[in-house]
Parts: C-alpha cells; sequence; structure tokens
C-alpha cells in the first residue's frame, strides 16, 4: 500500500524505538539503486520516544513502507 504526504500511519509493534506509534507522511524518498522497489518515507512524530522523553532527536525518522501501518 502506498503512502502519500499528509497519511498518518503508524509503526508496526515489531520497531524497537518507536513500535506502535502513529506518525505523519512528511516525504516520500526517491526510489533508491538495489533497494528494489521498497518505497521510504520521513515520517514526523508528535512527541519524543518514550525512551528518550528529554530528546527531540527522534522527531523524524525514515522507515519503509512495509514498517507502517496505514
Amino acid at each position: 500500500m502506498a503512502f502519500h504526504v499528509g497519511d498518518v500511519v503508524k509503526v508496526k509493534r515489531t520497531g524497537l524505538l518507536r513500535g506502535g506509534e502513529s506518525a505523519k507522511i512528511m516525504q516520500v524518498l526517491p526510489p533508491q539503486p538495489g533497494h528494489g522497489s521498497a518505497r521510504e518515507y520521513v515520517v514526523e512524530f508528535n512527541t519524543p520516544p518514550q525512551k528518550f522523553r528529554s530528546s527531540d532527536r527522534f522527531l523524524f525518522c525514515i522507515y519503509r513502507e512495509e514498517e507502517l501501518i496505514g
């Protein structure tokens, strides 16, 4: 399933840092040579991760399409 800028998605529970959290698609990255047809997305979270509550470092992350749920 392809996502678009502005879509709200959820990271699959298997994600170590942000599993189960919702995020907004900010950018669809162009395909990278050698990665096949896997799409990648820049997503923005509203809050820092639970493990690093005092850090804004992980507000933006890159995820592959198979790591996200629509």
